[in-house]
């Protein structure tokens, strides 16, 4: 039904398609912003005094061979090259892997390593200037705005009242030791920046809990959308009650053909009713429910017994224990051996027959 609300939680179905075909997953960009901030800088915390020996020792070398004679040529540049490189690479080269590591790492651990060009995909409904209206004035517009607003202005208040607070150290750096006065400077700003990313921290956990509740909002189904997928899933339950009723009915035309070839039907009188087929001249064999069936089922298997000459007995308990316990094409259990073998002597002496046996199977039985 058009326009029916959607009320109902999302199915596994619909989350698993969601991920799959759409490539859409819960995900919070703060939450990879406040990652990023925090750990880049607790990264330089921990390879500060490594980048910055590392540093001193490049500068110390540059400096020895202040002087010297050179000789320019390719080798030389190449190699000026090279140093360069090893250099850039043993300084800067753990931070930047720390880097791209916390880059990579919050949105692997939200999307659950989901990898899809969905995005990627043109779609012309982003040109369309209504909607582009639309999500202007959207809820999400706005929250983003107001988040965006929070974020400045803590920010702000941070970075003047810590540069406020050090103003009389600011101005003293002057009567400092450089080296002391970078230090000063680095310890500072490393000060600042890991409480900016403490509030990040909160902002990214406020802005998960948001996309949290917009992407339950987005999943949710009406009622009628999982009525539709049942049927997608499951079948529509009206073609399944046809197709079972139709197996039945193939199934019990199969076993009434079989009725004819019993050698005894056992009856209750009405309730039940057993069709039994033994073949005497196996030796390894045992009486065979061939048909059975209840009520209406029951009768009819009499009828067709009746119509072709079928021996039929009534036995309550027996009818009733076949009935129950030996589906249709299995043997009977052990336990019923007596109480069938009565029956069929009963059978054959009513006949006046009795089976040809050969004597191997005679002396297989013995």
């Amino acid at each position: 039904m058009a326009g029916e609300e959607k009320t109902e939680k999302a199915t596994p179905k619909k989350r698993r398609d969601m991920r799959e075909k759409e490539g859409s997953v819960l995900q919070s960009k703060e939450v990879g912003v406040a990652v990023s901030v925090l750990g880049l800088f607790a990264g330089l915390g921990v390879l500060a005094q490594y980048m910055f020996q590392m540093l001193m020792n490049c500068l110390s070398s540059m400096i020895s061979n202040v002087g010297k004679e050179i000789t320019p040529s390719v080798e030389f540049f190449s190699a000026m090259a090279l140093e360069i490189v090893k250099i850039c690479v043993l300084v800067i080269g753990p931070i930047c892997a720390v880097g791209i590591i916390i880059t990579i790492l919050p949105v692997v651990a939200q999307t659950k390593g989901l990898f899809t060009t969905k995005a990627l995909r043109p779609k012309f409904s982003r040109l369309n200037p209504l909607e582009g209206i639309k999500k202007l004035f959207s809820l999400e517009s706005v929250v983003g705005i107001v988040k965006g607003l929070i974020e400045v202005t803590v920010i702000a208040v941070i970075v003047f009242t810590q540069i406020e607070g050090r103003l009389r150290e600011i101005v003293r750096l002057i009567d400092t030791e450089p080296i002391q006065g970078v230090a000063y400077t680095a310890q500072s700003v490393f000060d600042i920046v890991m409480l900016i990313a403490v509030v990040l921290v909160f902002v990214a956990a406020g802005d998960y809990v948001f996309q949290w509740w917009q992407f339950e909002k987005k999943l949710k189904m009406s009622k009628q959308e999982i009525k539709d997928e049942y049927k997608q899933t499951e079948g529509d339950p009206q073609i399944k009650s046809k197709i079972k009723q139709k197996q039945r009915e193939i199934s019990q035309a199969r076993m009434m053909d079989e009725v004819p070839k019993s050698d005894v039907v056992i009856r209750n009188p009405t309730h039940y009713a057993v069709a039994l087929k033994y073949d005497p001249t196996i030796a390894t064999s045992s009486p065979r429910v061939v048909a059975k069936g209840a009520d209406a089922l029951a009768m009819k298997i009499i009828e067709v017994a009746e119509q072709n000459d079928v021996y039929i007995t009534e036995n309550r308990p027996l009818a009733r224990a076949l009935y129950e316990s030996v589906d249709v094409g299995k043997e009977i259990p052990p336990e019923m051996f007596r109480a069938v073998a009565l029956v069929l002597t009963e059978m054959y002496a009513a006949k006046g027959t009795m089976p040809d046996i050969p004597q191997e199977a005679l002396k297989k039985r013995n």
